[in-house]
């Protein structure tokens, strides 16, 4: 669905002007949060082995202070294992322990033993030591996790586990949904109607871009399946084919688009998940039409994705939506995942003539792709409204429910209340633990910013979960049957707050971080 586009950028004659939570330092803009050469100030430089968190620079995560250094005392020859234990002289360090030789698999550098897969003080090479809380991943280095906050056109990485958050980058106009392929981001910016490509260490810098096809789209989602790329517009009714056949002059992916096909007028794709050969696209439908092409979903036939064809539309309509009055409610299907046991769909389960509020609790549509057939599954309404999105999880499946947001329009269109939004974790078919979102505040008091529930990715068995109304990312570990809070403002186990990942512009209250995804 199209939200409302924002884009600040610089102006020559008026000197650099930067987004919220950027700061000019020089003729760039920076993030005094996290930026390591500008840490807290302009021209604060962190030192060696150090990374910038809220301002402040402190060792990263890895390394600890050992005489007022920053020491990996994993494999430091002068610090094997513990500060001050020097090995002795002709022996190498590996795993905090001293050795006469480095074992098989790892590379020597000095006196270290270095897995060059995976030391991001030594990330492909000795040395190469990669910024910030960046990860290495197979030998390049980049984040775990990017948010893409929408209303101020950044890009935010964030490293799984620690949780330690990058600089924030402007990238793009408005990116609307990511996706992440062999180290890098895909973003799919609905202001400049373009599919953007950056490494996944390098946020703010364009690697490649190809065009979606139309001065006004709505690129709802971007779907990786190697050598190809899908991409649903929600406002073109089209489902868009690109393909990896390199070399890239910027050095991105080297995509190309190999055609694009129309699902039909006023079906609105939200969506892609794909079983076998088939891809099961959700149609949300249009309010122009009443909504008659959507509530349902396309399968469409990718057997050739160069020759991509439509084979059916299976009607959700039928379903038992458990409607709370008896009066009008409809699926209005908005995202779907493929499982060994089906494919399982997000229904929204609005009104979509009473300002698209719920008329019935979540729920979800699980399809059999050898017959077709349809069951619905209820989450709740207690916990769950608006069902959103759906992931599986190992043999879980985890939904994220948008919940139902009284909308301060006089306001920026700001939530000023919010109910039943968070996270459910289904099992065999059945709600078995859910997530309540907490602000951290008493709704309506001065400052509080209300969560509303968004889109989410799974990195480290952990969910990074974006807030649609208040820009930050909340952290929920998945256990089997449980969701425990890691980051966020719920429980006092809580390793502390939600990350604040997307600036509020004091301008525009709303501050939404739109999509978030994992690199492998």
């Amino acid at each position: 669905m199209a939200v409302v586009a924002l884009t600040l950028t610089g102006c020559p004659e008026e000197g650099v002007v930067c987004t919220s939570g950027l700061t000019v330092c020089g003729n760039a803009c920076v993030d005094l949060g996290g930026d390591t050469a500008n840490c807290g100030a302009c021209g604060n430089a962190c030192g060696d082995g150090q990374s910038c968190q809220s301002g402040t620079c402190a060792c990263r995560p890895g390394t600890e202070s050992c005489g007022g250094a920053c020491v990996a005392t994993a494999t430091d020859v002068a610090h094997c294992g513990a500060c001050g234990n020097a090995c002795p002289s002709g022996l190498v360090c590996e795993s905090g322990t001293c050795r006469e030789g480095c074992s098989a698999g790892t590379a020597r550098c000095g006196d270290s033993c270095i897995d060059l897969r995976v030391d991001a003080l030594n990330c492909g090479a000795c040395g190469n030591a990669c910024p910030d809380v960046q990860t290495c991943h197979s030998g390049r280095c980049a984040y775990d996790v990017v948010t893409a906050c929408y209303t101020n056109g950044q890009l935010v990485g964030i490293q799984a586990g620690t949780d330690g958050l990058g600089p924030r980058r402007q990238f793009g106009g408005g990116v609307q949904s990511l996706a992440a392929w062999d180290g890098f981001v895909l973003a799919a910016d609905a202001t400049n109607s373009r599919l953007l490509q950056a490494a996944g260490g390098e946020l703010g810098t364009v690697a490649e871009e190809d065009s979606l096809g139309s001065v006004s789209s709505s690129p709802n989602d971007v779907f990786v399946d190697p050598p190809y790329v899908y991409i649903a517009d929600s406002v073109n009714n089209t489902l868009q084919v690109l393909k990896r056949e390199g070399p890239s002059q910027g050095g991105g992916l080297g995509l190309r688009t190999v055609t694009q096909i129309n699902l039909g007028p006023n079906t609105s794709p939200q969506a892609i998940a794909k079983w076998g050969s088939t891809l099961y696209v959700p149609l949300f439908g249009t309010a122009g039409s009443n909504f008659q092409q959507g509530n349902a979903v396309a399968r469409v036939d990718v057997s050739n994705p160069e020759q991509p064809r439509k084979l059916d539309t299976l009607s959700l309509t039928g379903l038992d939506l458990k409607s709370f009055d008896g009066g009008t409610v409809m699926p209005l299907p908005y995202s779907a995942t493929a499982t060994d046991g089906g494919v399982y769909v997000a229904l929204t389960n609005l009104n979509p003539f009473n300002n698209y509020l719920p008329n019935g609790p979540g729920m979800l549509a699980r399809i059999d792709p050898s017959d077709g057939g349809v069951r619905a599954i209820d989450l709740g309404a207690n916990d769950c409204l608006n069902a959103g999105y759906v992931e599986a999880v190992g043999n879980q499946l985890v939904v994220a429910c948008l919940g139902e947001a009284r909308l301060d329009r006089a306001n920026g269109s700001r939530a000023d209340s919010v109910r039943a939004t968070g996270l459910v974790l289904v099992k065999d078919d059945v709600p078995v633990a859910s997530y309540a979102l907490s602000p951290g505040c008493e709704p309506g008091t001065e400052g509080c910013r209300l969560a509303v529930a968004g889109r989410f990715a799974v990195a480290g068995g952990a969910v990074y979960l974006g807030d649609t109304n208040a820009g930050r990312v909340f952290v929920v570990e998945v256990e089997e049957g449980r969701l425990v809070e890691r980051r966020g403002n719920t429980t006092p186990q809580a390793r502390g707050p939600a990350l604040d990942t997307c600036p509020v512009d004091p301008r525009r209250p709303v501050s939404n971080a739109i999509d978030v995804t994992a690199l492998p």
